[in-house]
């Protein structure tokens, strides 16, 4: 019984005496396999022997004087090792059985059996051999990923991947030949947009060859149309090709660019935060990238460090968000200080920044951590003249064998960090197995919950007026979702919705809510009155290609108009299905029905330049820059951005969340066309809003 390396299996055993550990391993070798063994009896002898090498397979004793094999499986899974775990006893007990799997062991075996535990010692070390060679292929092929996109951004020729006319990947230089600053900007482009008008019928027929499955053998001519600079002439070359699994069509355009230097400055400031001076969220997810494949391929340690500055939103409104910039930066100050050359810090994302700390055991990074936390409770912040004190929640979570996703460390991260959050901050909390049992039940929970509100119409609507500041005619309502709990107690969708997305259970919630709406719209056929309902969809609905079809069939069997309807979908993932959100929108103008893109503004760095791509009614202003408007100038110039943009493009602009009255005037100003928010009334499950009241 050889491991994957053809060396001797290295087995781990946990029994109270070293004669019957030495039976074990006697027993495998009469069978015909190499085994280098050691015994265990305590949880410090395991611990040690975890962190001295590594092992194939681990053989646990029910239960030996003060040592459980339930604690022996904790400590496993707190290693974030790979390791089987069989455990040997003396009955048969189902609920014992049971309660040891659901723990994380691997079988539970009567020790008396001993050709059942052969075969299971057999299967369990197959299937580990197999979990590390899958492992070491996806190591290889990201690693085989990464050198091709690397090689692709370091070119000097300009390469981008295209799939039907849109792109999916541009590298540096094909960004910088068309003017663009953030490949985020060119994924909301058409190619075709990029060709001068003269040859874009050929280019058009080219994009169908290659849509059919042809490649043209040709070099196509064309007259470049840059943003923000002259057309020029270049040369495209067409490949077939495939990126994260989907075939598309690569392009080349020849440049001439030579300055190495300008090169390595666009370089450096491209992976720098320029207001923290650390680096930025790109860089960091690209280095965590590579931190996986480090513990993958070497067996290193690596903990990762989610930081949120505690009531920074009350800072900002206190101090100006301009003048928050500041703290910002000293504590970006107070991260350099603890830590070491090896340790990497970004500024992730508003007031969130993550860290990277390699080769170093979890007491040693809990220290760190406790060290940035503490500095941060105890510095004074000087912010233009004004003292300003804060704190820090820190979530730590840590890359193993078994943790070998960036984005699931990521979201431990984040979820522990929420958790101190919610027990007023300024804390330190260590992602752990119960950590990730809890999430996953509560999730469990949730998910049942839902399905069960589903099968028994156990949801109920709310409407929310949505008022023109125009004096347009007819009544608007946003149609929003509760849940009802036990004793008729309302849930709200902040609840369960996570957990519903998580069991894809999202297209049929939005679909429920859209039939409900339909039955009561239904009800006002006949009357005077106009109503338009805006229903909200989830990404899952839009990339579900059967939805147009479906509400058609609604709409008929109810006998409603489709202007009724305003379906709107968030910008943030108006952004990631851009193809299906144009495809979704012009079928909605085909129904009739109008189409929103809620919480516009709401994405950092966003150019709006997707809303070219679609063909939206409505512009839903994000509420983050409504809540503070009449004092907030960025705000303002956000509002009006939005506005004018929405002006040139014929769309009309709604602001939600409107609370204060002092927004009013500024939104006024701006030509903003509807309003939304407690200002006028709190969501009600009665449509009662008085549309024709003057005030």
């Amino acid at each position: 019984m050889e491991d994957e390396k053809g060396t001797t299996v290295k087995l781990l055993t946990v029994k109270e005496s070293s004669n019957d550990a030495e039976a074990l391993s006697s027993m495998m070798r009469n069978a015909g396999h190499a085994i280098r063994s050691t015994n265990v009896e305590d949880e410090e002898d395991l611990r040690e022997a975890l962190e001295q090498q590594t092992w194939d397979l681990v053989i646990s004793s029910l239960e030996i004087p003060n040592f459980t094999a339930l604690q022996v499986i904790d400590i496993i899974s707190q290693s974030g090792k790979d390791l089987p775990v069989i455990v040997l006893s003396n009955s048969d007990d189902p609920a014992t059985k049971v309660k040891l799997i659901t723990a994380g062991c691997r079988d539970v075996v009567n020790e008396s059996n001993s050709d059942l535990l052969l075969l299971v010692l057999t299967r369990e070390l197959a299937n580990l051999k197999e979990r590390r060679n899958l492992r070491q292929s996806q190591i290889l092929y990201n690693e085989s990923e990464k050198r091709n996109r690397a090689l692709m951004d370091s070119s000097r020729d300009a390469i981008a991947y295209i799939h039907e006319g849109m792109h999916i990947y541009s590298n540096t230089t094909y960004l910088e030949t068309f003017g663009f600053t953030d490949a985020e900007d060119i994924e909301a482009v058409p190619i075709m947009d990029l060709i001068g008008s003269d040859e874009q019928k050929n280019f058009k027929s080219i994009l169908q060859r290659l849509s059919k499955g042809d490649n043209p053998d040709a070099e196509f001519e064309f007259t470049a149309v840059p943003e923000g600079s002259e057309e020029f002439k270049a040369v495209m070359e067409f490949a077939p090709a495939s990126i994260d699994g989907e075939h598309c069509t690569q392009i080349i355009i020849r440049t001439k660019s030579d300055n190495k230097e300008l090169q390595k400055e666009i370089d450096a400031l491209r992976r720098q935060d320029l207001l923290t001076g650390l680096y930025n969220r790109q860089h960091f997810n690209d280095q965590l990238d590579n931190a996986v494949t480090a513990v993958a391929e070497k067996g290193l340690k690596c903990s990762l460090l989610y930081i949120e500055i505690d009531e920074f939103k009350a800072i900002a409104e206190n101090v100006g968000i301009a003048a928050s910039d500041f703290v910002l930066t000293d504590f970006a100050n107070i991260l350099r200080n603890h830590l070491g050359k090896s340790d990497l810090a970004a500024h992730f994302a508003g007031s969130i920044f993550t860290c990277l700390i390699p080769n170093k055991n979890i007491d040693e990074v809990k220290k760190i951590a406790e060290a940035i936390r503490q500095e941060t409770e105890n510095h004074i912040f000087d912010v233009e003249g004004q003292s300003v004190t804060c704190t820090s929640s820190i979530g730590v979570a840590q890359l193993s064998e078994t943790n070998l996703s960036a984005k699931r460390v990521l979201a431990q991260a984040d979820m522990v960090c929420k958790k101190i959050r919610s027990n007023n901050g300024n804390g330190i909390h260590i992602h752990s197995a119960e950590d990730e049992k809890a999430s996953f039940e509560r999730d469990k929970k949730w998910s049942e919950l839902v399905k069960r509100a589903l099968e028994k119409n156990e949801f109920k609507l709310a409407f929310q007026p949505i008022v023109s500041l125009q004096a347009e005619p007819g009544e608007r309502y946003e149609v929003l979702l509760r849940m009802i709990g036990e004793g008729g107690k309302e849930i709200m969708p902040g609840e369960f919705l996570g957990a519903a997305e998580q069991a894809g259970l999202m297209s049929e919630i939005d679909r429920w809510v859209a039939k409900q709406a339909v039955k009561i719209l239904a009800t006002k056929r006949g009357t005077d009155v106009q109503t338009k309902f805006f229903i909200k969809l989830s990404y899952d609905s839009i990339k579900d290609q059967t939805l147009l079809v479906w509400i058609s069939k609604l709409l008929k069997a109810a006998r409603i108009h489709g202007s009724s309807l305003c379906f709107e979908i968030s910008e943030a993932n108006a952004i990631s299905a851009l193809k299906e959100t144009k495809l979704f929108a012009n079928g909605l103008k085909q129904l009739h029905c109008e189409f929103a893109i809620d919480h516009v503004g709401s994405e950092e760095d966003s150019s709006f330049n997707y809303l070219k791509h679609l063909d939206a009614n409505y512009l839903k202003i994000d509420g983050s820059h409504i809540s503070d408007l009449a004092s907030n100038e960025q705000s303002q110039e956000i509002v009006k951005a939005i506005t004018e943009l929405a002006k040139a493009q014929k769309k009309q602009v709604i602001a939600e969340h409107v609370q204060d009255p002092s927004a009013l005037a500024v939104l006024w100003q701006n030509g903003v066309n509807f309003i939304q928010g407690f200002y006028l009334q709190q969501p009600e499950h009665e449509m009662t809003y008085d549309f024709t009241a003057e005030d």
